[in-house]
């Protein structure tokens, strides 16, 4: 099944940080190179300022997220290695971006 990706929140872009948790850590940041562009997409809205995101195969739990919908691509640039983890939106360019604090799921 395809979907359809889309730029969300051109004017708010969004930080992610990816905190590093056992069984997540070591194989996402063995995935990611620091300045790789790529898809975050929403698997669902948990509701509350939560959601479940998909990024190279890996699951997070989004705390603090703007309103998303499920389904909905947008791309990342993968800012710090870290750990943490620095995700931003491509577009984050613009000022007053947008924390989003990510945890394992």
């Amino acid at each position: 099944m395809a979907v359809a990706a889309t730029n969300l929140n051109q004017s708010r872009p969004v930080e992610i940080r990816v905190r590093f948790e056992p069984g997540l850590g070591m194989a996402l940041y063995a995935a990611i190179r620091s300045g790789e562009v790529g898809p975050v997409t929403v698997a669902r809205n948990l509701g509350r300022g939560r959601a479940l995101l998909r990024y190279h195969g890996f699951t997070l739990m989004a705390q603090g997220v703007p309103d998303w919908k499920e389904g909905e691509t947008f791309p990342v640039v993968v800012k710090e290695v870290g750990p943490p983890l620095l995700l931003a939106s491509a577009d984050a360019g613009a000022k007053g971006s947008r924390r989003v604090t990510t945890v394992d799921s």
